[in-house]
């Protein structure tokens, strides 16, 4: 850790204030306990400290005197509460929600990382060491030059936050987060969350060729920052001409990244666009932006859009609709994905979209352009599946040849010009996407002697005949329960004081997302049944799912276990199933949307009767050959890692070994 106190530069006792939730973050606890100290210990032989100022009707508290109680007294959860005090504070005369008095902080620590010539805060060389190095004034000139005009002390606090979170990037980070925090009221514009940036940099990775450049966000300095980091040195940056991105210049100086000049840029260009730019943007101005970016493109470029779903999938007014269609005409949108909520933290109920565009291989007119279209709103974004739609949407792009080879996990194709005229969702396409359509069922035989053909060697062959039958229809799991096929039985409610490590096993809602957790959590049976004398334990074959927060299943090959509540169960009825097959339905549960109720319409498909048997059979055989391959996986992966550490510890030396002498050598 680097220390900067070599300045002199401790707070005073209330030069730097904290309200009970800085107090909580600084503790590391939940912002009731920090409450609870206040009460408990008002009056205790080393009381809570008292408040020193009122903010907007809350308490505040001068940092330091709570940063050596909670040390002294050994509350909370961080012992070096002294040395982070700064980055759970707040200067007296700041606020984080003055956007001005932000940049001004965020220009002190970028002067203060960039600077060899600061000796201690208030200097009068503030203006003349920012003149130096931002002589064009493009990221921090104006703001120390209206800092001190302000005439206020910030610069020691800007290196007390800088020591408190290790480094000046880091501090900006903080300052940016601390900021969106207070300023809730940002909601579409406030910052992704990591799951959204990871998305976005993969899909820029994808379309990247080897001398690609990449004009990042002028509005987002997270996202630009986690651009530059991921992509690395090696990667051109520039941002777009004109644009007003002092806060992301600052970021990424601090950061060490340089940009290069636009005007310079003549190899293959992705553009990274972020809309709303601002909290205010409407609609129009968000379609607006996108089709600057789309107009900007050339036929080699390609770019990266990401904004809130109600402007770019979901049905418009018709004014806003006609401005969307406007850039679809341009043939450029290849790919539109809607996106779950919970992916902006300021906006945490409203879906994001995505818009990947480029030129088609193959110089396809315009007229004859397909785009692929894909819905995620159930879906979280797991790191496969951002793989896997990213390669969708890259798959789709390319040519012919490269659409035929690739199988689509989420995205389907429909042809650009019919997006145009649409007035409802633009993915209603991929919402109603089946895992095979009617036309493919003719090709199913052969795709399965195919596919048999290549796990030969890990699960013999399942005997399959042509069938003129047709499979029972889907139906709802209202409809099935109420034809007595199906039987829904709720989880119990277990007091967390049963639980243990021994007796039966509980199956919990969040084990449903990793089954091989299940068998970790029991509850001891005597004590379970004088608890719950009519609860009732699980049988073979009983499908444990629940609905939220996404949809999930799994299936119970042995049963006489115990499902805690919100998790419940679906029982086929053994005597008339109705041709359901407990491994489909945990895979419909799965892939169906979550939610309160959703279950009711949950779609559940059927196979013949006669077919029942050997099909549970035969997917049990493929399900014991992936157990056998992953536990020689997970050993594989043991010896090798075994190997490493040995190698580098020293323990043992590798001997190399001709196999192919060797082996000749027997003969």
């Amino acid at each position: 850790m680097t220390h900067y106190r070599y300045l002199g530069l401790m707070p005073t006792a209330h030069s730097h204030l904290i309200d009970l939730a800085g107090v909580a973050r600084l503790a590391g606890v939940q912002r009731p306990v920090a409450s609870m100290w206040r009460t408990r210990f008002a009056t205790a032989r080393d009381p809570f400290p008292a408040a020193v100022h009122q903010m907007g009707g809350r308490p505040q508290f001068a940092v330091q005197q709570v940063a050596e109680w909670l040390v002294r007294t050994r509350h909370g959860n961080n012992p070096a509460a002294r040395e982070d005090a700064a980055a759970a504070a707040t200067p007296t005369d700041f606020s984080f929600s003055d956007e001005g008095a932000v940049a001004e902080l965020e220009a002190l620590v970028a002067l203060f990382a960039l600077s060899e010539d600061l000796h201690g805060p208030g200097s009068h060389k503030l203006e003349e060491v920012a003149a130096t190095i931002d002589p064009r004034d493009g990221l921090l000139r104006s703001e120390i030059t209206a800092h001190v005009r302000r005439g206020a002390p910030w610069l020691d606090y800007a290196i007390l936050l800088i020591d408190a979170c290790y480094s000046p990037s880091a501090a900006l980070a903080l300052i940016a987060q601390r900021s969106a925090a207070s300023n809730r009221s940002a909601g579409s514009a406030g910052p992704l969350v990591n799951d959204a940036l990871a998305l976005v940099m993969e899909a820029t990775r994808a379309l990247m060729a080897p001398d690609a450049t990449v004009v990042l966000d002028p509005s987002d300095p997270a996202l630009s920052s986690t651009m530059a980091a991921s992509l690395g040195d090696d990667v051109r940056l520039t941002l777009p001409a004109e644009a007003d991105a002092r806060r992301v210049r600052r970021r990424l100086r601090v950061d060490g990244h340089w940009l290069a000049d636009p005007d310079d840029a003549t190899a293959r260009g992705i553009a990274v666009a972020r809309v709303p730019s601002r909290r205010d943007d409407d609609v129009a101005a968000m379609l607006q932006a996108v089709d600057e970016v789309a107009l900007s493109l050339r036929d080699s470029d390609a770019a990266v859009v990401i904004g809130p779903a109600r402007v770019l999938t979901d049905p418009l007014t018709s004014e806003d609709e006609q401005a969307r269609a406007h850039i679809l005409r341009s043939g450029r949108v290849r790919g539109i994905v809607r996106l779950p909520p919970g992916l902006v933290d300021s906006a945490s109920r409203e879906p994001l979209a995505m818009w990947v565009l480029g030129t088609p291989a193959g110089n396809v007119p315009a007229s004859e352009r397909f785009t692929a279209v894909a819905d995620l709103s159930q879906n979280p974004l797991t790191p496969a599946a951002r793989a896997d739609l990213v390669s969708d949407v890259i798959a789709g792009m390319g040519s012919g040849r490269d659409v035929r080879a690739h199988h689509f996990r989420f995205a389907t194709f429909v042809r650009t010009a019919s997006l145009q005229a649409r007035s409802d969702s633009l993915v209603a396409a991929a919402s109603r996407k089946r895992p095979f359509a009617p036309n493919d069922v003719a090709d199913l035989p052969a795709l399965l002697d195919i596919a048999a053909e290549a796990v030969r060697d890990d699960v013999a062959p399942i005997p399959i005949a042509p069938d003129s039958h047709a499979a029972p229809r889907a139906a709802s799991v209202s409809e099935l329960i109420g034809a007595r096929h199906l039987r829904r039985i709720r989880g119990t409610r277990l007091s967390p004081d049963l639980l243990g490590r021994e007796g039966l096993v509980v199956v919990t809602a969040s084990d449903l997302d990793h089954p091989s957790t299940i068998g970790t959590t029991r509850v001891d049976q005597l004590a379970f049944a004088a608890q719950h004398p009519s609860a009732t334990l699980t049988r073979p074959g009983d499908v444990i799912f629940r609905t939220s927060p996404t949809a999930a299943a799994w299936v119970d090959a042995d049963g006489s276990k115990v499902v805690a509540y919100p998790a419940r169960v679906l029982r086929i009825t053994a005597s008339d199933p109705g041709g359901l097959v407990p491994e489909i339905v945990a895979a419909d549960i799965a892939s169906a949307p979550g939610g309160a109720g959703a279950w009711k319409r949950w779609m559940l498909r059927r196979v013949a009767p006669h077919t029942v048997a050997p099909l549970r059979q035969a997917l049990a055989e493929v399900a014991n050959a992936r157990s056998e391959l992953e536990a020689r996986a997970a050993r594989l992966e043991e010896y090798s890692a075994l190997i490493v550490a040995g190698a580098t510890s020293g323990a043992v030396t590798m001997i190399e070994t001709n196999h192919a002498a060797a082996a000749a050598s027997t003969q």
